[in-house]
């Protein structure tokens, strides 16, 4: 079922009014269920938030009852594995589960999936992007099969692989920048090399080149070597598949130095990354980096901001200045994953002949899931589970800060 945003807002605004702060208390039908990190990291804590703000806005899914019980999986100032397990196993046991948000993290996926794929339980995440959750990529351990011992899948996410990035990049290094001509470095190893194929066959598509790559070690701190060839090729900008902590913002000072007017394009690696703006040196190059994520805050949609609004004010701390920003990163995404969840349990309901779906009635309703419209985007989901849209974004640095910039 496609609902649009402003009759999504008032839906929301509506129950959000009439109900308590939260219903995670209460004996419902239906419980939706999320693990998140929330002790170890406050920025997992808005996503809770978010759950619970799409839950709070349907006090009954086809006219039985839906509550919200929210599962912290860290373990000291760390997110666990073994307890991310564990709270999936309680899930489980609990036959009005139908569903869970999450995981938080790929790290904490590779364990959950396969124990939440055994009952059938269905799971979307929005932070999530390892490929090996959802690809058959041959360096992966375990391998995407192997965490659905079941052979069907039950895990979806809103984020795109990592590697996917180097396709968006391409796309607007061509069209929106005007560049043909390409040089690439990788740190990240062989998944790195993947955000490259992407980049270069994209690229490739549309009309630009990459003229030269290069693996190098993530400890490098001179570049001159990768530039010095870059620019022999006539090179026009340079692709960095690294991430801050091992330079690669301080390559992009660099390349000021060895190709003067030469264009920096990064990943997530970098962008959103304050601690990348002083190692950019006096005079930054024209810098633009991916992020799978979509900045809801900056969208100019009215529905969306006055959605935004009412977030804000049903979460006051969310809008303080520590926490702000955690807002724009995946926040968003949170609410869309636990609407998408109640939107497939609705279905799975009416294909039931109004009877409680079991797991996997909602599993398959979830995967037959098509444009419908988020806050973060409109999604349906290819076989592996994937948004076919997925949530990505461009940033580029202006004045000493990053800036969102229209796809």
């Amino acid at each position: 079922m496609i609902k649009t945003l402003t009759t999504l807002l008032v839906t929301v605004l509506t129950a959000v009014a009439c109900q308590s702060a939260g219903n995670t208390s209460a004996r419902a039908d239906i419980i939706i269920a999320s693990d998140l990190p929330t002790s170890a990291f406050d920025s997992a804590l808005p996503f809770e938030h978010a759950i619970d703000f799409a839950i709070r806005s349907r006090s009954t899914i086809e006219g039985y009852s839906v509550a919200y019980w929210p599962l912290d999986n860290s373990l000291g100032a760390q997110q666990s594995q073994l307890r991310g397990r564990g709270n999936v196993r309680r899930m489980i046991a609990d036959p009005s589960v139908l569903g869970m948000v999450g995981p938080f993290s790929s790290f904490v996926g590779r364990i959950e999936i396969p124990e939440a794929n055994r009952a059938h339980l269905a799971m979307i995440s929005m932070t999530t992007t390892s490929s090996c959750l959802t690809l058959a990529i041959r360096v992966c351990q375990p391998t995407a099969a192997e965490l659905r011992p079941t052979g069907t899948n039950n895990f979806f996410r809103l984020p795109a692989p990592d590697p996917a990035q180097g396709k968006a990049m391409a796309a607007y290094a061509a069209t929106k920048l005007g560049l043909r001509r390409v040089a690439a470095f990788n740190e990240f190893g062989p998944e790195g090399a993947e955000y490259i194929k992407q980049f270069s066959d994209e690229f490739a598509s549309k009309g630009g080149t990459v003229v030269y790559q290069q693996e190098l070690d993530d400890s490098t701190s001179d570049f001159s070597a990768f530039f010095t060839q870059a620019k022999l090729r006539r090179a026009d900008a340079v692709y960095a598949v690294a991430n801050v902590r091992h330079n690669a913002c301080k390559a992009a000072a660099q390349m000021t130095k060895s190709m003067p007017g030469a264009v920096f394009l990064g990943t997530d690696g970098i962008s959103l990354d304050n601690e990348c703006l002083p190692d950019l040196g006096s005079t930054p190059p024209a810098i633009w980096a991916t992020s799978p994520t979509v900045d809801a805050i900056a969208n100019p949609d009215p529905a969306v901001k006055d959605l935004v609004n009412a977030y804000l004010k049903a979460y006051p701390a969310a809008s303080t200045a520590d926490l702000f920003p955690n807002v724009t990163a995946y926040t968003f995404a949170a609410f869309d994953c636990a609407r998408i969840l109640i939107d497939a349990i609705g279905r799975a309901i009416k294909a039931n002949g109004g009877k409680l779906p079991s797991r996997m009635q909602v599993v398959t309703a979830l995967a037959q899931t098509k444009d419908f419209v988020g806050v973060t985007g409109t999604y349906s989901f290819d076989q592996n589970g994937d948004a076919v849209k997925p949530m990505m974004s461009i940033y580029t640095v202006r004045d000493g800060h990053w800036l969102n910039v229209p796809l």
